[in-house]
């Protein structure tokens, strides 16, 4: 294994038999849904990567911005009146299944279906809103210019999480042809467009659930064979694929015949699975049995390789503020200072794991506000800041009360986790109980991962324990902190955010300079902490277990953690 440290292996030669060219990793949960461009849960992501592809991407191994569609990274250039032009071309081997070749035009069309106001594509749409336009080469569509009505900070790290998707299926009609990219990008400023009947009739074409969970088509090395509803989705290596003439880097390795998604949602069931060599490779394996268990026996080891990379993401409890009971930022305050998370590093992490005081990696320090630190666990001033935000027990029973609205009410928060997910659990465990210490009783309501995912972006919960994958590319923030992210499917489920840190990520967006953007990142972090939308609580090192059947298998910080269609089976020892 690369990363972490750990043991590598190029050739295990500790096989005696033939292997059936199948991956199976372990999954968590199913998908929220297949749909290119509208789904981007983890679930998800992981099957997108095998089935479509993007622009450009991040390399596993060195964390690099690598072509993919794209024969090339872009090359950006500045216009006249502050606009952005990145010049792009598409590799001469890509095609379609039709056999059609990959063009400048596939881009423009999908743009226009971001762009379509009614697609549920809207935890994507901020990172490319700001595309006004796409020139196409007269003489070669394969190459094109994307023109940005002003810079971007990540314009181009932007373009990896970019699908690339064939009109011929996803729009047969040619609907979206209506409009022209200058049309959609003004629309969506003054929402002329929002109630077009054709705008409507493809929204409803392209949110159908048949592109949800049948029809899945892309560019990349593998097709959709089946979902199999809480169990697994199945992809098929396609024959003759394009990539497989391009050396470039491991997005063009596709060597296994069928990669299995196989759905687990109990964590110790997916170890034991693991165990059982029903599973090839898996990742987040709670850290007790991993320490203690896993890398403590040799007949695993002897048949898996373990790595511990950073991960690129981290732990959270939002805080519904449109809740009465949260309007007071003391309230806030205190549940961040009730929350113990150094006692969930240490009892369940264990060490693997650092805390976070910010929506930026640990690792990436120039980002960092040196001043912000995570707010300690201190019952004391929890009490002291309660007491401020009104909160008493007038009835003796236990239990904080304060009148709202004219109406006494007792301080009770109902929490919810993903079912499954233990190291979230536990957290909600140890703020329960913190929590219970000083006059707050919460009730932890368990969720599937659909079910609460639909909660936190209807705003319907008190507080919701979730995360968010990053990368170690820089992010844009608007997705989760802007005002604008609060409705309509966006990512800001706790509703932060005013007009001035607004204007704090509009500036941040569009400055290129890195010093000045980093102040920026900085302020916000600031605003963010004083606010206390979340309970920020760790960023965790990563746990994989990958088979030793398999060559050219490594570890990654970049979710899922390993690049499982470039496993090749290993040659057997003779015996």
């Amino acid at each position: 294994m690369a990363c972490g440290n750990d043991t590598s292996h190029e050739n295990s030669g500790n096989n005696s038999g033939n292997y059936e060219n199948k991956v199976t990793t372990h999954t968590l949960g199913d998908p929220e849904e297949l749909t290119p461009l509208n789904s981007n849960d983890n679930g998800a992501t992981i099957i997108f990567q095998h089935v479509f592809q993007t622009l450009i991407n991040i390399n596993f191994k060195d964390y690099s911005i690598v072509p993919v569609l794209a024969k090339a990274r872009p090359v950006y250039t500045e216009l006249p009146g502050g606009k952005l032009k990145a010049d792009m071309e598409i590799r001469e081997e890509a095609t379609w299944d039709n056999g059609e070749a990959i063009t400048g035009h596939d881009v423009d069309f999908s743009v226009r279906v971001l762009k379509n106001p009614n697609t549920d594509s809207k935890a994507l749409k901020p990172y490319l809103e700001d595309i006004e336009d796409i020139i196409i080469d007269k003489d070669n569509p394969k190459k094109f210019s994307l023109i940005y009505a002003k810079p971007y900070m990540i314009a181009e790290s932007s373009l990896s999480d970019f699908y690339i998707i064939p009109a011929y299926i996803y729009d047969p009609e040619g609907i979206m042809q209506k409009f022209t990219i200058k049309e959609l990008y003004q629309a969506t400023k003054d929402g002329s467009l929002d109630n077009n009947p054709d705008i409507n009739k493809f929204a409803d074409w392209y949110n159908r659930s048949e592109f949800q969970r049948e029809v899945v088509v892309g560019s990349g090395a593998y097709t959709f064979e089946d979902w199999q509803v809480n169990q697994r989705v199945i992809l098929k290596l396609k024959e003759n694929w394009w990539g497989h003439k391009v050396k470039d880097n491991h997005w063009f390795e596709a060597y296994p015949e069928t990669l299995v998604f196989e759905t687990i949602n109990d964590l110790t069931t997916a170890t034991v699975a693991l165990k059982g060599e029903k599973i090839d490779a898996m990742r987040g394996i709670e850290p007790k049995p991993f320490v203690t268990d896993l890398r403590e026996s040799k007949d695993f080891n002897s048949k898996f390789a373990t790595a511990t990379p950073p991960l690129f993401s981290y732990d959270y409890m939002a805080i519904n503020k449109r809740r009465d009971k949260f309007a007071d930022v003391n309230t806030r305050k205190a549940l961040a200072h009730i929350m113990n998370v150094d006692q969930l590093i240490e009892s369940f992490c264990y060490g693997l794991g650092e805390r976070v005081a910010s929506f930026t990696h640990p690792s990436l320090t120039e980002r960092l506000n040196p001043n912000v630190k995570p707010y300690p666990h201190d019952h004391a001033k929890a009490k002291e800041l309660l007491a401020k935000a009104g909160w008493k027990d007038t009835d003796g029973n236990g239990i904080l009360d304060k009148e709202i609205d004219g109406e006494k009410v007792d301080f009770t928060i109902d929490l919810h986790f993903n079912t499954g997910n233990s190291r979230r659990e536990r957290a909600c465990l140890i703020f329960q109980e913190e929590a219970r210490k000083a006059g707050v009783k919460v009730n932890i309501l368990p969720l599937e991962w659909s079910v609460m995912l639909e909660r936190a972006k209807s705003h319907n919960f008190d507080m919701v324990t979730m995360g968010w994958i990053s990368s170690p590319l820089e992010s844009d923030p608007k997705q989760i902190w802007h005002t604008d992210s609060q409705s309509d499917g966006g990512s800001n489920y706790a509703g932060f955010g005013n007009a001035q840190t607004d204007q704090i990520i509009e500036d941040l967006r569009k400055e290129m300079d890195d010093q000045k953007r980093y102040a920026l990142y900085h302020q916000l972090h600031q605003e963010i902490h004083d606010d206390v939308p979340y309970v920020f609580l760790l960023a965790q090192l990563e746990r994989i277990a990958i088979s030793k059947k398999f060559n050219n298998a490594y570890a990654s910080g970049i979710r899922p953690g390993y690049w499982d269609s470039g496993f090749q089976i290993s040659t057997p020892t003779p015996n």
